[in-house]
């Protein structure tokens, strides 16, 4: 699968790059990063409810059954967001907080990068353009959070080296998860309806909220060309079989 040696350390290094930006140049000043995560939310609905979820429950891949999947893996973000480790939302540099809480949020967001790496191997094993259009998904979601882990380890008190080592932590997890699926070779539709799950709970519980602190229209935008990438990718894309 040589596609999965490119697309999966570019999604690591879009982890990097938002960690790196937060500690070079946004720390404190969250409006890019929203204005981001709106793109990124649009984009991740688009490609999990018309690309992903069509696609797991194909009868070749399991059908129906694989519904339980998709709202399995969205209820098991939602109980390790609000059960097993601490809610967070990029922007949280303005809150302090202790040492226990960063490590906490890190734990959080690995799981979340490794079944982002997870979601790319398991799209790219199947025989069409899908995997490309689930990468372009979590790419632009890793650098928003990427920034998220960098600013909430600045505030921590952890100094900017702390915050680099954080969001490289998160860019090695996504290449666990990929690697991990490459070699594993898990069930791909129950593997593409768990994630299908944990993306739209990141869309709507994590990247939304956060465009919508932003006033006027702009965020409305944002959210609407994330959608507009999806379907430009989509055509010039086309789904094979």
């Amino acid at each position: 699968m040589p596609a999965l040696y490119w697309m999966a350390p570019l999604a690591s290094l879009a982890t990097l790059l938002g960690g790196w930006g937060v500690v070079r140049f946004l720390q404190g000043r969250a409006h890019f990063m929203r204005l981001l995560s709106g793109v990124a939310a649009g984009y991740l609905l688009s490609v999990t409810l018309a690309g992903v979820i069509p696609e797991c429950l194909q009868p070749a891949l399991g059908g129906e059954r694989n519904a339980f999947w998709v709202l399995g893996g969205y209820l098991l973000v939602h109980l390790m967001e609000h059960g097993i480790t601490l809610h967070f939302h990029y922007g949280e540099e303005t809150h302090q907080g202790s040492h226990i809480s960063g490590v906490m949020a890190l734990i959080g967001l690995s799981l979340h990068s490794f079944m982002d790496g997870v979601a790319i191997g398991a799209a790219l094993a199947i025989n069409n353009n899908l995997g490309t259009l689930v990468f372009l998904g979590i790419l632009f979601h890793r650098i928003p959070e990427g920034g998220t882990i960098a600013s909430i380890f600045l505030v921590r008190g952890f100094g900017k080296r702390g915050a680099l080592l954080a969001a490289a932590t998160l860019a090695l997890a996504s290449l666990l998860g990929a690697t991990g699926q490459a070699m594993l070779h898990l069930p791909t539709g129950p593997t593409l309806g768990l994630t299908a799950g944990l993306a739209l709970y990141v869309a709507s519980s994590d990247l939304l909220p956060e465009v919508q602190k932003e006033p006027g229209p702009r965020g409305a935008l944002a959210l609407l060309g994330g959608v507009a990438i999806y379907l430009l990718g989509a055509r010039f894309l086309p789904h094979l079989h």
